[in-house]
């Protein structure tokens, strides 16, 4: 037994957010609203508060409002080339306030159609920014690389987003290069069976996971408070 408010997102409830971004129709989304919001959305919201202890305990600066914190199936189609109203792919972001602390680091979940994931990101509007990041990993590296590890034993696996064609550090040892090159980077688990959203026990797996990787966030979120306290970074 358990006490989580998430008692899982059924396969049914996302073949019906696909069948309403295949038909993108308000009158198709209007009658099937209700069943959206109790099947996707409420779900997500539970998801965050299920989350909410962890995550305050990993930061306490962490602003885990239920109904922010989860994308909404409306799109926002102004100044976007794809005019599809609604959405087949969900996520929920775990941060800092983002007026507050703009482009801080975040734990995340979202799915798709056919698969889900979670994990840990971070990334600025401007790469140059990230340089900050890179700075740390070339002061503490060993630090680093035990964050790194850390990420590995949560079952989380590195990618870059954008990469330097160029080294910037060509004297730095080979392990630390991947994450020297990166001009932003997270950590992510993958699952194709989405029969794994459907069940309680997600939460646990998101809390260990988050938990393990814990040394990677505070490496990251130390490196954004430096980019604060440069000036790099300022509050809306």
């Amino acid at each position: 037994m358990n006490d989580y408010n998430f008692q899982g997102i059924t396969p049914e409830a996302i073949e019906l957010l696909c069948l309403n971004r295949f038909n993108d129709s308000k009158p198709f989304y209007e009658e099937h609203k209700e069943e959206l919001k109790q099947g996707i959305t409420v779900p997500l919201r539970k998801m965050v508060l299920d989350l909410s202890d962890l995550l305050y305990d990993i930061d306490e600066k962490m602003y885990l409002d239920p109904v922010r914190a989860v994308s909404r199936i409306h799109r926002d189609t102004r100044g976007n080339r794809s005019k599809i109203k609604y959405r087949e792919n969900m996520w929920v972001f775990f941060r800092r306030y983002k007026k507050e602390y703009p482009e801080a680091p975040f734990y995340y979940f979202e799915f798709y159609p056919q698969s889900f994931g979670y994990g840990l990101a971070f990334w600025t509007w401007r790469a140059a920014h990230f340089r900050v990041v890179h700075e740390m990993i070339m002061e503490q590296p060993k630090r680093f690389m035990q964050a790194v590890k850390a990420c590995a034993d949560a079952g989380f696996e590195f990618s870059a987003y954008d990469v330097y064609k160029k080294e910037k550090y060509p004297d730095a040892p080979e392990e630390l290069k991947p994450f020297l090159l990166a001009k932003n980077f997270g950590f992510s688990y993958t699952n194709y069976d989405i029969e794994g959203m459907n069940t309680p026990e997600l939460i646990n797996e998101m809390k260990l996971a988050f938990d393990i990787a814990r040394p990677m966030y505070e490496f990251l979120i130390e490196a954004h408070e430096r980019m604060m306290h440069e000036g790099l970074i300022k509050p809306e």
